[in-house]
């Protein structure tokens, strides 16, 4: 009788165990994830500027090289940094 009542214990204490081990397994998968998909927004934020950069060293060439107005290239202007 005692013999069987120790066996339920442990084998609630290892279910208890098992239980938190999976809860912390599941938690630092739902973190990596986090993680990961905040990483991919900076990474995607960085081009847009980067192409935002570029679109507007090309403009200020077009402008240097006097084939934009000055009116036109702040219009041009405008819309790139209304985008």
């Amino acid at each position: 009788m005692v013999t069987s009542i120790v066996y339920t214990l442990i084998g609630l204490i290892l279910c208890f165990v098992l239980y938190i081990a999976f809860r912390a397994i599941n938690t630092g998968m739902e973190a990596k994830k986090a993680n990961k998909d905040l990483e991919n927004s900076n990474n995607t934020s960085l081009d847009n500027q980067e192409d935002l950069i570029k679109k507007l060293t090309e403009l200020k060439e077009l402008h240097e090289k006097k084939i934009l107005s000055d009116e036109e290239f702040a219009a041009a202007k405008k819309k790139i940094l209304g985008e």
